[in-house]
């Protein structure tokens, strides 16, 4: 944000673009001046705080700002929670991720880094690592700081090691995806283009596939609305990459894309029509293991189902509103929906983490989140996933 109490006008311009995402332009900018309080500092004029709307009418959230940026979100429902005041997001969980990513590459011997999608906010305020704040804070935190590629990357084609999935926000007010293409230039060489989201590769024996799920049109959050390409050639050019991998004798496949295909919380989770579960399903006994990582719903969770392992990775450093009164254990899912293994039933807090995965071609893979939880009495955790590797 410009944070300066000359700068009220941008601000409450880039404060309506978010609520527009949502509500549409019409209405935005009245419910801003109305209902948007903005506090300066007396002596500075330095903005402090953001008092706003949430998702609905009885939300109110706080965001407190140094330098522009939001550094603390809470969130009070004065009719689910009235009194009580939930804290969705810390700046710091980000840049705790953020580091250690990368002391996984650059001391744990880690190769690649996957990402489900949605790590800046929107292309509004520039698209490209040259003039976008959000770009440069990632570049700044993770990008930049991860190693080149070495012999036995670039041997086998790839020219980076961080390999994202494209998220809604990567797209809004930049379709052409500038951005993704400016940060990590070397996924042209594999094909990605803004007419065409979607690419694999091999490595070590592995086979990973990226997906795009779309622009998360705002009357349908959790729709495969992607047309770059549409979800149909999608699903074939995915049944293609697996043959193949089955033909080429891989064992182990990876597949990201950002909407989740199952989750219990926040928004709803792929809707039937065009969720890709049966697909994998039909390839689970194919290889040795089949796994798939999503993102969107900013929270963890992770499932077994039908031989595919599933894990919804939204912990990150985004904010949390998965943990807010009335989003947790969506109630609309039926009584014999999967079991999320990662919560297990538990209340949702903050949880700022990473995944470490260990692979060994051919059997199953060691799943480890390393994890944050500022509420916790045990904040920092290393715990295992899968653990009985079922």
């Amino acid at each position: 944000m410009p944070y300066k109490k000359s700068d009220t006008a941008k601000i409450q311009s880039l404060v309506s673009q978010l609520f527009a995402l949502i509500l549409g332009e019409k209405i935005a900018l009245d419910l801003v001046k109305k209902d948007v309080k903005l506090t300066f500092d007396p002596e500075t004029e330095v903005l402090t705080d953001i008092e706003m709307p949430l998702y609905t009418k009885s939300e109110v959230a706080r965001l407190s700002f140094r330098d522009g940026w939001p550094i603390e979100a809470t969130v009070e429902d004065t009719k689910l929670a009235p009194g009580k005041h939930f804290t969705m997001y810390r700046n710091f969980g980000a840049d705790w991720v953020a580091n250690g990513v990368v002391r996984e590459v650059t001391d744990g011997g880690a190769k690649l880094v996957i990402n489900a999608g949605d790590v800046v906010w929107w292309g509004f305020q520039g698209k490209t690592l040259q003039d976008s704040p959000y770009w440069q804070r990632m570049n700044d935190m993770l990008l930049s700081r991860l190693p080149a590629p070495d012999a036995e990357l670039t041997e086998a084609g790839l020219k980076g090691r961080y390999f994202p999935a494209i998220g809604n926000h990567e797209v809004w007010d930049d379709p052409s995806i500038e951005g993704v293409l400016s940060a990590t230039p070397y996924l042209k060489d594999m094909g990605v283009s803004a007419d065409n989201m979607i690419y694999t590769y091999d490595f070590n024996g592995v086979r990973f596939i990226t997906l795009w799920t779309g622009k998360a049109d705002r009357h349908a959050a959790s729709a495969w609305d992607a047309t770059a390409p549409v979800y149909k050639k999608q699903l074939e050019q995915l049944k293609t990459w697996l043959d193949e991998a089955k033909a080429k004798d891989i064992k182990n496949v990876f597949v990201t894309f950002h909407n989740p295909v199952f989750n219990r919380s926040s928004f709803k989770p792929i809707p039937p029509a065009h969720n890709p579960h049966a697909t994998f399903a039909s390839y689970a006994d194919d290889f040795e293991e089949l796994v798939v990582f999503n993102g969107h719903v900013h929270t963890t969770e992770m499932y077994d189902v039908d031989g595919v392992k599933y894990f919804v990775l939204g912990s990150g450093g985004s904010e949390q509103d998965s943990i807010l009164p009335g989003r947790q254990n969506l109630s609309s899912v039926p009584a014999d929906y999967p079991k999320d293994l990662y919560w297990n039933g538990a209340t949702l807090e903050e949880d700022y983490n990473y995944i470490v995965v260990d692979v060994t071609p051919g059997e199953d893979s060691k799943f480890t989140v390393k994890r944050f939880r500022p509420t916790s009495s045990t904040p920092f955790e290393e715990v295992p996933l899968f653990a009985d590797n079922k």
